[in-house]
């Protein structure tokens, strides 16, 4: 239990520092149906999502990972002119 509220206070910190903002106000919807549950393969009742990510919070670097290829975080390896390049299409 203390880890998984330590490491959703690391991944709070993760996103502010390295969290694609551009694209999450963009789409806001697609990241609420990921946290929720509600598209592709894994479809939950609310109650089960949030237990999923509950359990999700063990292992952070998974977690990570999984927002790192939805492009909801930046990978630590991109500079700045990177990320803008990324971003390009968003406007």
């Amino acid at each position: 239990m203390f880890q998984n509220l330590q490491n959703f206070f690391r991944l709070c910190k993760i996103l502010k520092t390295r969290g694609n903002w551009p694209l999450i106000r963009k789409s806001k919807n697609q990241l609420w149906d990921f946290i929720l549950c509600r598209n592709g393969l894994i479809q939950k009742p609310f109650f089960s999502a949030m237990l999923y990510w509950f359990q999700m919070l063990k292992g952070l670097d998974i977690l990570v990972w999984r927002l790192e290829t939805f492009g909801f975080l930046f990978s630590p390896r991109l500079n700045d002119d990177d990320r803008k390049h990324m971003n390009q299409s968003l406007k």
